[in-house]
């Protein structure tokens, strides 16, 4: 009878110590579960995100396009583009800076 108390108190030790080590191997894997749960659910988020600002540019792109505002400035506004100018002139600074000189010293 003396051996049976110690082996029941060893034995009971170890049946605790098996059931905490259960409840803990348990918890942990509910948490990694849990915070697995999470990435994937974040990951999703960030997919919907990507595709928003993809559509987002792409709707930005269409409405900046040139075709789509000059189609609407004729049509809407009635504008129409002006033609390229008939001839060109080109005059050098020397010759501004002498005629400009010539008029400040007639109205002085």
């Amino acid at each position: 009878m003396k051996n049976s108390k110690p082996l029941i108190g060893y034995l009971l030790t170890i049946g605790v110590v098996l059931t905490l080590y259960a409840l803990g191997y348990v918890s942990i894997k509910l948490k990694c579960e849990s915070l697995i749960r999470q990435k994937v659910m974040a990951e999703e988020s960030l997919g919907s995100a990507r595709n928003l600002k993809l559509n987002l540019t792409a709707q930005y792109q269409y409405l900046n396009s040139e075709e789509r505002i000059v189609e609407i400035a004729g049509n809407e506004l009635g504008m129409i583009k002006g033609s390229a100018p008939v001839i060109k002139l080109t005059v050098s600074s020397e010759k501004i800076e002498s005629v400009q000189k010539e008029i400040n010293a007639k109205y002085e």
